[in-house]
């Protein structure tokens, strides 16, 4: 079927589901880029060029019932790398590469850094990247995460080291800085949450009953492992909670970072 006559059938497709897609010209988009291998623009201009109608609609299918689209297409960009991405690993966010920068701004060419909580490896992998010289570790509770972790690392051809451990449990070494973002969903916000996250693994989002459990269990072991800064991911609404457990445990110099739509996203601290 050729690309006009997909988009046609396509968007109908979607408004007789009745689901909320947001931006449906841009998943459609997505979807035949993916399959076709040819970009956006080419497409714009080649409407009559045939796609495979078969294996398009069995996609558009999968997203109509709530397959997140990183997970159809198998990858996600995350600042200048490519990340794998499956069920195995929660989808690499947006938000989170502003993380990148932040961290970027206090990282010395000799430092180590570990990324806990990996997930697919995206925080960890990005800064390995920016920063070539220096040494990059990550951890995860989840061992068929560390494995996507690991190809993702092959894909980009990045050298890490991958370490699976619940939190601190498994990690020997000494680190300058930390970088986490950890589970941070309260049991309650779970529940509510639209449909399509339900398929990421809810071990990565549900950071226990009160949401900010996690925060709590790092920043108390972290200075056994930690030379000189924390870095987290949080929730819209946890910047005041995280700073008074950092408080709690006696950090310094506490810093709340807001993201490109002005919530609170991100805190450092230092030991």
């Amino acid at each position: 079927m050729v690309v006009k006559d997909i988009i046609r059938k396509a968007l109908a497709d979607i408004e007789a589901s009745g689901k909320n897609i947001p931006n449906p010209m841009g998943e459609i988009y997505m979807l035949l880029e993916h399959l076709s291998g040819k970009d956006k623009l080419f497409l714009t201009l080649n409407k009559d060029f045939e796609v495979n109608e078969e294996e398009f609609f069995e996609f558009l299918n999968k997203r109509l019932n709530d397959t997140p689209m990183a997970y159809i297409i198998g990858k996600k960009h995350f600042r200048d790398i490519i990340i794998k991405t499956d069920e195995r690993a929660l989808i690499p966010r947006f938000c989170t590469e502003e993380l990148i920068d932040i961290v970027n701004g206090f990282i010395k060419p000799d430092d180590c850094v570990l990324d806990m909580c990996t997930g697919t490896g995206a925080i960890a992998l990005a800064i390995k990247e920016e920063n070539p010289l220096i040494h990059v570790a990550c951890s995860d509770i989840s061992e068929d995460a560390l494995n996507l972790a690991k190809e993702n690392a092959k894909l980009n051809n990045l050298s890490i080291d991958f370490i699976l451990s619940d939190l601190f449990e498994n990690i020997n070494e000494t680190y300058d800085i930390l970088i986490s973002n950890p589970p941070y969903i309260s049991s309650e916000e779970y529940m509510g949450l639209d449909k399509d996250l339900f398929k990421e693994p809810k071990l990565a989002l549900v950071g226990g009953d009160l949401g900010y459990e996690y925060y709590e269990k790092i920043i108390k072991q972290a200075r056994e492992k930690i030379k000189r800064m924390i870095f987290f991911e949080i929730g819209y609404d946890q910047g005041n909670i995280v700073k008074e457990i950092l408080e709690k445990y006696k950090y310094k110099d506490i810093k709340i970072y807001k993201d490109l739509e002005s919530f609170d996203r991100f805190v450092s601290a230092c030991i």
